[in-house]
């Protein structure tokens, strides 16, 4: 999830002056774009279209809910509000940890170990698209305001278990 680390690094760093990337995130058109981005990898996970890489379509969709959130957000809040330099580098650290810590490769992990996190992946305890309609959810819920990053720390513990058995 390279891009979501990086908008996030962005966000938590360039964004916390008044300057004209703010401006452009702040926008209605981060919002089109992050409500479509949320609405085709949705589809695209609800269908299992398998066209789109999985580790692609996770990186996607966190990227449109971040850009939703940082679009929608903001007049629910007072100006200048510590959440919106917080929760990105929240993100980034924690997806970062997960990828650095966590991601094995398939080869890497013992047998029983594989065999056990693949009855986690398909009980649907960590069904993606469910978590996936969870995190848009959370993004309409800003009174819920903890929602919103639980959500991506799961999405983000999700991508994690799905790169170690290098399926979806």
């Amino acid at each position: 999830m390279y891009i979501f680390i990086l908008l996030n690094l962005l966000m938590a760093f360039v964004l916390k002056n008044d300057n004209i990337i703010r401006t452009v995130f702040l926008s209605d058109y981060a919002l089109y774009l992050g409500e479509s981005l949320l609405v085709v990898i949705l589809i695209a996970t609800g269908i299992k279209f398998r066209q789109i890489n999985y580790k692609l379509r996770y990186d996607l969709f966190a990227v449109g809910a971040l850009l939703i959130w940082f679009a929608y957000w903001p007049p629910f809040f007072r100006q200048d509000s510590p959440l919106f330099y917080i929760y990105p580098l929240y993100f980034a650290l924690i997806t970062a940890l997960f990828a650095l810590v966590f991601i094995k490769k398939p080869e890497q992990i013992k047998r029983d170990e594989r065999a056990w996190l693949q009855w986690l992946s398909d009980t649907g305890r960590f069904n993606p698209f469910i978590i996936m309609v969870c995190v848009a959810i959370s993004l309409f819920l800003p009174q819920q305001f903890m929602l919103f990053p639980l959500t991506v720390s799961l999405l983000v513990m999700r991508f994690a278990l799905a790169c170690c058995l290098d399926n979806e």
